[in-house]
């Protein structure tokens, strides 16, 4: 990285849209590689997740868009230019990931590349039907037990890609396998929001690892300060004072997107991305976890999941 790219970053510039205008990224930069390629993207049909499921169909991609809402996915389907094929499921609750997952395998499609995009921020506690805090089993949960279940077909259309949709937020706290639920203390939904972004990269890295022999390229992505919806209504505040510096979606996405298609990404499995470039994983030290911590988080969501890894009978 250059001195000045280096510079944006340290100084939060470079999670603006300055800091995407600087690195002269363009958000419509054709992937011609990924026509014909099968790639599912959650939370499609809102953000930075719809607008990445737009450019990779605009590219020739078969993107299989999961969201909840049957009217969105219907009118992101209409919208785009290119193949969409969307897959109505609530990826908080892990019996719906299960659902998915099977008739996914029954179509009998390829896959080559899952964007584990999903993601809430709430202020007060809640649990699923399931008995989960809400935001571990979406942004986390949902994304291991869906990334896991999918891994067959990964391997089988290998080379593949899974990206990991993290936050810049993970900077503020360490890896914790106590307090992944948030059931210690005052809730803090920044904090939870942030915990599962740090455990997301964590995952990636973990999984990249542990994939390589089977040629499944996994990265986790910080998208930057990014103007939606979920900004605006999670964090009103925070929108407010940087409203003018926000990207807009479709900078937001370009990351996802190049990892997702780009021939440069394949290299860079395990890495922590921004703006295309491996950033740190830490900015302090008191987030720094050991190789212990990370085998018991690991054994942790194992032991969660493993009702839902069990091949549906």
């Amino acid at each position: 990285m250059s001195i000045i790219d280096t510079a944006l970053d340290r100084t939060l510039v470079g999670y603006t849209k300055i800091g995407s205008s600087a690195r002269g990224l363009n958000s419509e930069e054709p992937f011609p590689e990924i026509a014909g390629k099968h790639i599912m993207v959650t939370g499609a049909t809102g953000g930075i997740g719809k607008a990445a499921a737009e450019r990779l169909a605009a590219n020739g991609a078969v993107v299989h868009a999961v969201g909840r809402s049957e009217d969105k996915l219907a009118a992101l389907e209409a919208g785009a230019d290119g193949t969409i094929i969307p897959h109505k499921a609530d990826l908080s609750l892990m019996r719906s990931i299960v659902d998915l997952t099977d008739s996914y395998a029954e179509a009998g499609d390829p896959l080559h590349g899952l964007i584990n995009n999903v993601g809430i921020m709430i202020h007060e506690r809640t649990e699923t039907e399931e008995g989960f805090e809400l935001t571990f089993a979406t942004n986390l949960l949902g994304q291991y037990v869906l990334t896991l279940r999918l891994l067959p077909a990964l391997i089988a259309s290998a080379p593949s890609r899974v990206v990991m949709v993290s936050s810049g937020g993970m900077y503020s706290q360490g890896l914790t396998v106590s307090n992944l639920q948030s059931t210690i203390g005052e809730y803090n939904g920044t904090n939870a929001y942030a915990r599962t972004k740090r455990a997301e990269v964590v995952l990636a890295e973990e999984w990249a690892a542990s994939l390589a022999d089977d040629d499944v390229t996994v990265n986790s992505m910080h998208p930057g300060w990014v103007d939606t919806e979920g900004v605006k209504t999670s964090l009103p505040t925070f929108r407010r004072i940087t409203g003018p510096f926000l990207r807009d979606a479709s900078q937001g996405a370009d990351t996802i997107v190049w990892l997702a298609a780009s021939d440069e990404a394949a290299d860079l499995s395990g890495s922590f991305v921004h703006d295309r470039q491996p950033r740190p994983t830490h900015r302090m030290k008191k987030t720094v976890e050991d190789a212990e911590k990370r085998e018991r988080f690991m054994e942790y969501m194992a032991s969660t999941a493993s009702p839902w890894l069990e091949p549906s009978s």
